[in-house]
């Protein structure tokens, strides 16, 4: 077995009994490696900052912690789904359109702890620094002809609040159209991009981004930090790999079952609906009150021209009589 696989069949292991002492001889037995091995592959683990702690007569303990681990997450997600693990890359939907590219177009998952040009809707950046967020697209392939991006965006909020919520002891509200709001702050955007085949110029894969704020930082402008802010203030808290498998079963879930609406919990944590809000649609501007969000995702805005059915826009404005959210 080579050095590198050894690491990897190592670390899936010791991820599999986290906080709990494994002992060399273990590892040696149930893994079919020698004692040398062992101890190589704990070596290059700690220098990778895995926080592995050793001690004679007890063995190896291992601590979860915020490195990012390619090991640790194909062993708990689906295995049909091809995955990447990058510590920085420029943009994970932009390596997902280089991977729907290369046909036939597999079902994928691109994982990144820092992005160099991360950027959201309308083109927009989006802070996206090291070891305090997760960043992750999926690709997926579209094979029905009725399919709708829309439907698949606002069930993705659904799943990464649900996600979020499963570890972390908080309440996600939605902001539509897809921002997460965590005690009136912004702490995950959600970004969807069609690719379309040239010769049909039907949608053959769909990229959803999400970016995830999972810790405090340094690096968002001081002028953004009213607005966003991050899951927890408590790093101990923090379990990235977890955050990450969450995320990608709860989407699994979403995409495995088509058939489902998310639609009724999706309203359910909508902070909009009833509030008056500025909506921006290319260069109009409309002012109203939301009614709700309608079976399509699209807001439903009572203004004073009458109802205004937006299917793509962007609340610029919102007025909120409780909480300090100003977005």
């Amino acid at each position: 077995m080579k050095e590198i696989e050894t690491k990897q069949t190592v670390l899936q292991y010791l991820a599999q009994h986290p906080k709990e002492w494994t002992s060399s001889k273990q590892l040696v037995e149930t893994l079919n490696i020698s004692r040398t091995a062992v101890w190589k592959a704990i070596k290059l683990l700690q220098e990778q900052n895995y926080q592995i702690d050793s001690q004679s007569g007890k063995g190896y303990f291992f601590t979860p912690n915020q490195t990012l681990s390619d090991a640790i997450i194909r062993n708990k997600i689906d295995s049909r789904w091809h995955l990447e693990v990058h510590d920085q890359v420029n943009s994970t939907n932009l390596r997902a359109k280089e991977l729907a590219a290369q046909l036939p177009i597999k079902q994928t998952v691109v994982v990144a702890n820092e992005q160099t040009t991360g950027y959201g809707r309308f083109g927009r950046h989006f802070y996206s620094p090291s070891d305090t967020g997760i960043y992750i697209s999926f690709l997926l392939p579209v094979t029905q002809t009725d399919f709708d991006p829309g439907l698949l965006t606002t069930g993705v909020a659904v799943a990464a609040a649900q996600a979020i919520e499963k570890q972390y002891p908080v309440n996600v509200k939605i902001k539509w159209v897809n921002d997460l709001i965590v005690n009136d702050h912004k702490v995950a955007g959600i970004l969807s991009e069609a690719i379309a085949d040239v010769e049909s110029r039907q949608i053959s894969s769909v990229i959803v981004g999400i970016g995830i704020n999972l810790a405090e930082n340094d690096v968002v402008p001081a002028d953004l930090r009213k607005k966003v802010g991050a899951i927890t203030e408590d790093n101990q808290q923090l379990d990235r790999n977890q955050t990450v498998v969450n995320v990608i079963n709860e989407v699994s879930t979403l995409v495995d079952h088509p058939e489902i609406s998310y639609m009724k919990r999706y309203r359910e944590r909508c902070m909009v609906i009833g509030k008056k809000a500025t909506v921006r649609i290319g260069n109009e501007q409309f002012d109203g009150r939301v009614e709700t969000i309608n079976d399509e995702g699209a807001l439903v805005l009572n203004t004073k021209k009458g109802t205004q059915v937006v299917s793509a826009g962007e609340i610029t404005k919102l007025n909120l009589k409780e909480g300090k959210y100003h977005g």
